[in-house]
């Protein structure tokens, strides 16, 4: 399987390690919803790393992953969401991390997956507090997807990039120039947690070359990669933003899905009940045309 992200392997084999710990061999293999964000300094080295996980899944899970990405030891939140398979980012709905206000971000999950599998990060805000450009990815990533098979992939990643006013509403930046976005999503059918081997999307947009105060993108990418079908399998999306100084990224859809690549036996039922009624009108037509 391709790997492009580095150092996140040896971040998955730690996390799937420290599942196997809390879990026990008993338990199935079933990844915890798992949010992990990194500031970085021009593409170079890890300057603050954050960690968030569904701790309705599995109570009090804390993942260090500080000397792994060779950065700071990581802001650890806890899950703001009461439902599991829900990842609430910060109790007061923002956390200061690095140069970045993170706020409002809510990631679902539905593993192990019905008909639709889905993967979704929504309601994201990213402010760049200082003035001067800085850049942050976002992993957002669950395993243990076993429905539906064979999937079909799509995807659809969305946000708006804003000036931020202070107290009185004025602007605290002249435009939102030098901002960038790369939405990107992947299923891994090794179920790594993080995990590449399918990229279903990898979508880019830039505002660099406009003077607004307000820029936004959207993206999607139809149901229509196909895996190997093989289970289970992880999905995650990443998010590489560029934010320019005293600038604001507000994200509401970044989604990976699985929808199911062969027919439900309810639509299979029903388009073989079709069938007699195509024959009949076939045979009164020949009838006619005698």
């Amino acid at each position: 399987m391709r790997s492009r992200l580095g150092p996140w392997a040896s971040l998955s084999f730690a996390l799937a390690m420290a599942g196997a710990v809390l879990l026990g061999p008993a338990t199935k293999a079933r990844a915890t919803l798992t949010l992990v964000a990194q500031e970085t300094t021009g593409g170079g080295p890890v300057t603050a790393t954050l960690v968030a996980s569904d701790q309705v899944t599995v109570l009090g899970t804390v993942v260090n992953t500080g000397a792994l990405l060779g950065g700071s030891a990581p802001v650890t939140v806890a899950d703001a969401n009461a439902a599991a398979g829900s990842l609430g980012l910060g109790s007061t709905g923002s956390v200061p991390f690095g140069d970045f206000l993170v706020s409002g971000s809510l990631s679902t999950s539905n593993s192990p997956g019905t008909a639709l599998a889905q993967l979704i990060s929504s309601s994201l805000s990213v402010v760049n507090t200082t003035a001067v450009a800085h850049t942050i990815t976002l992993f957002i990533s669950d395993s243990g997807f076993t429905k539906p098979t064979p999937p079909l992939f799509g995807a659809v990643a969305g946000g708006t990039f804003n000036v931020v006013v202070d107290g009185n509403g004025n602007p605290l930046a002249p435009n939102v120039n030098g901002n960038s976005a790369n939405a990107l999503a992947f299923a891994n059918f090794s179920n790594q947690l993080f995990g590449t081997g399918v990229s279903v999307q990898n979508f880019s947009f830039s505002t660099d070359t406009t003077n607004l105060i307000q820029d936004g993108y959207s993206n999607t990418v139809p149901n229509s990669i196909l895996g190997p079908g093989t289970t289970p399998y992880s999905m995650t999306v990443e998010l590489i933003f560029t934010v320019a100084g005293n600038n604001q990224l507000s994200s509401r859809n970044d989604t990976i899905t699985a929808i199911n690549a062969v027919p439900e036996p309810a639509t299979l039922a029903m388009a073989f009940s079709v069938l007699p009624l195509l024959g009949l009108a076939a045979w009164r037509r020949r009838r006619k045309s005698a």
